[in-house]
């Protein structure tokens, strides 16, 4: 029985083979403690780390110091958040800017600011799943302290404008965070003289391991003060306590390597695919797309298929493709994804969303199977739904 295709690469790559090599000769070979410089494993340990960062620093265009390695995005969106409205606090800036649409872990850092007394703008987004850069210039004010708003969605693949969203915030005296973890293997970036003051990264979106990640904190006026958010260690200039991962750091930087060599490769074939994918999809079956179309990452698709139910589809094809809905099982409730009630509202198209992620390893060859499988399942359902 043939393996089936892959398409949630949106919410986790496979390693690069290569990468992998590097993460299980690291771990084997280099197994001091990069903190224990006074010998030379451990400087032997601590020269792999510091190549992963110059690694990560080369691919986003910042300084090596910049750079900060945590245990993944979560974690980085927590260090950038939580740890820098201690100073801005103290300055009167208590006032934050997020977007209804952000990941999680960033949502939840400003629940958790609000409680400690912050005041929090969640900017909406329209039915093309952008913010208005219009919007956040009127929720701009003397108070605002951190802007926060993601690159790409993780379900929906849209674009966010943060170069022109930073600009703003600079402008008007506030830090500017984004989440690039889901952008980072499609988007270009160039932090040199940036208005982003913070940036989050993950290696297992990346074709790197999991439980790795990184911060861009810019050293640059305005310099971000930061406040650990893990307590234990003076690692990583005291703001990330703990052991570092010296075999996923090492495996981090060798995945960001690999994406400044291949990314104008992956974003032509695997946009090429996609865009084949979603033709021959739609003139097949009545379908909608979520978000626009106009800037969205190029292995993305968003769709939502009139009168079909996700988890039933992903029953159906369980055997034959892997993909996720937009909405989340939780016992015997279904909940309707946060981005996509952003976008339209407690609607039929919102609950019944569900995403399609394309990587590395999709195929041209692949679309006739993954087309004539979602035929066969929309088919068989909407049958079930007439009798």
């Amino acid at each position: 029985m043939a393996d089936p295709i892959y398409l949630d690469h949106n919410a986790s790559t496979p390693i690069d083979p290569d990468v992998l090599e590097t993460v299980l000769r690291v771990s084997r070979d280099v197994y001091a403690n990069p903190s224990s410089i006074e010998h030379s494993q451990g400087a032997a340990a601590a020269r792999v780390v510091e190549r992963a960062r110059s690694q990560v620093a080369d691919l986003v265009k910042c300084k090596e110091a910049e750079i900060i390695f945590t245990g993944g995005s979560t974690e980085a969106n927590n260090l950038a958040i939580l740890g820098a409205y201690p100073q801005l606090e103290k300055t009167g800036r208590t006032h934050c800017i997020t977007s209804a649409i952000e990941h999680p872990s960033v949502l939840a850092c400003f629940e958790h600011l609000e409680e400690k007394g912050a005041r929090v703008t969640r900017l909406a987004v329209g039915e093309g799943g952008q913010i208005s850069l219009e919007e956040l210039s009127e929720a701009l004010c003397e108070q605002t302290g951190l802007v926060s708003i993601m690159a790409a969605n993780n379900e929906t693949g849209v674009l966010q404008p943060i170069a022109e969203a930073a600009r703003l915030s600079e402008a008007a005296g506030a830090l500017f965070h984004t989440d690039f973890s889901q952008a980072t293997a499609f988007v270009p970036l160039d932090l040199r003289n940036s208005s982003i003051h913070m940036a989050s990264f993950s290696g297992h979106k990346a074709y790197g391991p999991k439980g790795v990640g990184a911060l861009y904190r810019s050293l640059r006026k305005p310099r971000v003060n930061l406040q650990p958010v893990l307590l234990g260690g003076g690692q990583e200039k005291g703001l990330r306590a703990g052991t570092l991962n010296t075999p996923g750091i090492a495996g981090l930087g060798h995945a960001f390597a690999l994406i400044a060599e291949d990314m104008d490769d992956d974003v032509e074939r695997i946009g090429g695919i996609r865009d084949q994918l979603q033709a021959e999809l739609q003139q097949r079956i009545s379908l909608q797309i979520n978000g626009t179309t106009e800037a969205r990452l190029p292995n993305s698709l968003s769709l939502t298929i009139d009168g079909v139910v996700p988890q039933a589809l992903m029953h159906k094809l369980k055997d034959d493709l892997c993909f996720s809905a937009s909405s989340a099982c939780a016992t015997e409730h279904v909940t309707t994804s946060h981005v996509l009630l952003a976008m339209f509202g407690e609607t039929p198209r919102a609950r019944n969303a569900f995403r399609l992620g394309l990587g590395r390893q999709t195929k041209a060859e692949d679309i006739p199977k993954i087309v004539a499988q979602f035929e066969r399942a929309t088919t068989e359902l909407l049958r079930l739904r007439t009798r």
